[in-house]
């Protein structure tokens, strides 16, 4: 516990009732660190300690987190958005953020992650000192040699820049637990167990990108215990009319903001020119009002939610052959063809000499 004062066992005072004294195991071989941080409720007089807000309404010092949704919601980019003002120290969305380094566990796609930098870099006109991405495959399942590589790491960027890390972020959980059965206790407890030794022996928060399950309104995917678990979990969600989209704080356990919704948007930033000269190009986030709720009926399906995102990444619209190429290997031509008819129905796209483009408003 914060504050707490340490006691030895042989601190025991010696006035106690004999039948009130416990046996104490000899303290001979214990280490400082081998002893337990202890608080006397008798003794906690009137001071008061308030949660130590990492990112104001938000996130604590030194908790656990996950942000989830569906995919192609917008997570990675809502997460990096939020990390960057805490390496900035610059107020994110309103609220007062507590200085610090990021480390970003980039399992799922790091040069995804890289370009999302990029994009954020290039937009606001910074470059955002104290975030190391980790590009290396971690897993947090198998075994112990992983979880103390991170430590070993964020210790040592911790000395290196003389900065204090604040988040330890793991993209994606799926990712980060390879070989684990997301759906069993004993494997997932394993992986939050893990995750919080870097909390521990880091001082840090850590926090999940993870997704939803195929029941969205059940929440995250997996293990139930994975939400008792976590101390702030956070639900990004898209309106399939305006493609704007909503981080709703779905859990909150020692700050006032749950139920908080965070609107934004994704704007495209150009980087560039690839290696068939196809431009190059990320989003950044774009605070908004947030839009209402989705209910589970008008959730739009995972193919809808890529191809908004790289309608909205691109920044213009695209071709059926484009949208086929680029998405060939992950979803079959004809699933594209469908939901474009489907999302044009809807009137979520609209088609100009055959090129599709996002609807705004």
């Amino acid at each position: 516990m914060s504050g707490a004062a340490e006691y030895g066992f042989e601190d025991m005072v010696d006035d106690v009732p004999p039948k009130a004294k416990a046996k104490s195991r000899p303290a001979d071989n214990k280490s400082d660190d081998d002893l337990l941080s202890i608080e006397w409720a008798d003794e906690l007089g009137d001071k008061i300690i308030p949660a130590d807000e990492l990112i104001e309404r938000t996130v604590t010092r030194g908790a656990m987190s996950v942000v989830y949704g569906d995919s192609n919601t917008g997570k990675t980019f809502f997460a990096i958005d939020a990390l960057a003002a805490v390496c900035l120290n610059a107020a994110w969305m309103g609220r007062r953020v507590h200085a610090g380094m990021i480390v970003y566990l980039a399992a799922e796609n790091p040069q995804s992650v890289i370009l999302r930098l990029h994009a954020y870099q290039r937009h606001h006109g910074v470059l955002i000192p104290n975030f190391a991405v980790i590009k290396s495959p971690i897993n947090l399942f198998d075994s112990d040699a992983d979880t103390e590589l991170v430590i070993k790491h964020v210790l040592h960027f911790e000395q290196e820049r003389g900065v204090k890390c604040e988040v330890v972020l793991g993209d994606t959980l799926a990712r980060l637990a390879a070989g684990a059965n997301e759906n069993s206790g004993e494997a997932m407890s394993a992986v939050m167990g893990h995750a919080d030794r870097i909390r521990n022996r880091c001082n840090t928060h850590f926090s999940w990108i993870h997704h939803s399950g195929k029941d969205a309104a059940k929440g995250a995917r997996g293990w139930s215990g994975i939400r008792a678990a976590i101390d702030t979990e956070i639900e990004i969600t898209v309106d399939p009319e305006t493609d704007t989209r909503a981080a709703e704080i779905t859990k909150q356990r020692d700050l006032p903001g749950k139920g908080d919704r965070i609107g934004f948007r994704l704007q495209s930033v150009e980087l560039g020119v690839g290696k068939w000269g196809q431009p190059i190009s990320s989003c950044v986030v774009v605070g908004t009002d947030a839009p209402p709720k989705v209910t589970p009926g008008r959730r739009p399906s995972e193919i809808a939610g890529a191809i908004s995102e790289f309608l909205t990444s691109k920044g213009a619209g695209a071709k059926k052959r484009e949208l086929v190429d680029h998405f060939d290997g992950r979803y079959p031509t004809s699933s594209i063809y469908r939901e474009l008819r489907k999302m044009q129905d809807a009137g979520r796209v609209h088609v100009v000499a055959g090129v599709y483009g996002l609807r705004k408003g």
